[in-house]
């Protein structure tokens, strides 16, 4: 009987787009799709190092699992991702009931390590490829219908102080364009309708060999591909962020108008020990080219609170950062201590009761400027694509607009992965209400 997989995926779009590939890696070789837990052969844990409690989370998952390993001696655990490779040391001791690991570049030999360990029941360790370029395989396998992950480079050369990234996931490669154009042109030929760049630095793209814009080349191409389809890309870095950049998204009519720029501190001292690249004014004004290039599009971002040493003046000027530029939206962490990083070595100063305090402050001045950001929308008509069914509401679906905001309104389940245009009537700090035309 063939056996079944089961992928419980922690982290970022990257971590989810590996999960997708490794699943059609295995599909391919002939395993199943199991439902959950209690039904699968093999359960992997794809895993995120960005943060210590994702590590804990899973780190419980796993344990939770001792009891179903112990009635079934024959299941495979694997742990593969970032976690992996940071913790080449530690997973067997910590997790006995783990069968193997499996860095990130090492994830296409995935069903061979399966098919050797169901043979041999013998604990492996893939985590030697790190920074090497990984083979281009192209399993048919999507989560998705109608939406795509497409990877456009791997690692990173930024090295800021707080991230594990380049630790775990190797310096960065670029995969070349026609491997890339290959791959969204087959997926527009399947009917997709939403293709998003990954890399941990989208805009630092060198595919081309040049020392410019490649990255802007690359949207170029892409958005010449014929079909009715958007283009979204994440994450960009502000020191790679150009006028040519927020030129090509006001021009180029199958590129989203959505810029996720994480900022991480508004203290020029924070930012350069954080080794960012940038200055506090020089963000602001990547901001204003973006608005000027772009007046209708929406800005997101990333922020760190109680860096190491960050003291109540940093802080005020992340607050007057943030109010400032007035984001739509961002993400906010408490900094937590990684290993193998510079600031792993400053000592974590700022008590968790004040990075928490602050983490509370930066959001509730985010729900407004977001609300506010939302309710402009109001009485305006815009193209979504429908991503989804709303569990919580009878009839109701969920979409997305151009600029990332998130849509609710009531609809058949035949809408979902269709464009249609929606006039909006209310707004959240988070969603949009409207009523499809």
């Amino acid at each position: 009987m063939p056996k079944k997989i089961y992928i419980r995926t922690f982290g970022c779009q990257m971590n989810f787009r590996d999960s997708e590939f490794v699943k059609g890696l295995l599909l391919d070789e002939g395993f199943e799709e199991a439902g959950s837990f209690d039904t699968a052969d093999i359960i992997l844990f794809n895993t995120c190092s960005v943060r210590k409690h994702a590590e804990e989370r899973v780190y419980a998952n796993i344990w939770n699992l001792k009891g179903m390993k112990k009635k079934r001696p024959h299941l495979v655990i694997g742990v593969i991702g970032c976690m992996a490779q940071a913790k080449i040391d530690e997973i067997f001791d910590d997790v006995p009931i783990v069968d193997f690991t499996c860095g990130p570049d090492n994830e296409p030999e995935i069903p061979q390590l399966i098919k050797k360990i169901l043979k041999d029941r013998a604990n492996i360790a893939a985590l030697d490829m790190i920074g090497r370029t990984r083979k281009e395989l192209f399993p048919s396998h999507r989560e998705s219908a109608f939406k795509a992950y497409v990877s456009i480079s791997y690692g990173c050369d930024n090295f800021c102080s707080y991230c594990i990234v380049p630790y775990v996931r190797g310096r960065e490669r670029w995969r070349r364009p026609k491997d890339i154009i290959q791959e969204v042109k087959g997926l527009i030929g399947r009917g997709y309708k939403e293709i998003t760049l990954l890399g941990q630095n989208v805009n630092s793209y060198r595919g081309y060999g040049s020392k410019g814009d490649d990255f802007v080349k690359l949207l170029e191409e892409i958005n010449n591909i014929e079909g009715d389809f958007w283009i979204r890309f994440i994450t960009s870095h502000p020191k790679d962020a150009s006028e040519r950049l927020f030129k090509a998204m006001g021009s180029l009519g199958k590129v989203c108008e959505h810029l996720h720029l994480p900022l991480q501190s508004g203290s020029d001292r924070i930012l350069k020990l954080m080794n960012r690249g940038y200055r506090s004014k020089d963000y602001i004004s990547l901001a204003e080219s973006y608005r000027k290039y772009v007046p209708d599009g929406s800005l997101t971002t990333d922020i760190i609170v109680g860096f190491p040493t960050e003291s109540e003046n940093d802080f005020c000027h992340t607050v007057r950062m943030l109010k400032g530029l007035e984001f739509d939206s961002s993400y906010i962490f408490k900094y937590s201590p990684r290993p193998y990083t510079k600031a792993a070595s400053l000592k974590d100063d700022v008590p968790e009761k004040v990075k928490a305090e602050r983490n509370n402050i930066l959001l509730e001045i985010q729900n407004k400027l977001s609300r506010e950001a939302n309710e402009k929308s109001i009485g305006t008509v815009q193209e979504i694509l429908i991503d989804g069914v709303n569990p919580k509401i009878a009839s109701g679906l969920t979409g997305r607009t151009r600029t990332n905001r998130i849509v609710l309104i009531d609809g058949e389940g035949s809408l979902v992965g269709k464009f249609i245009r929606v006039k909006f009537k209310d707004a959240t700090c988070s969603t949009l209400r409207g009523t499809a035309l």
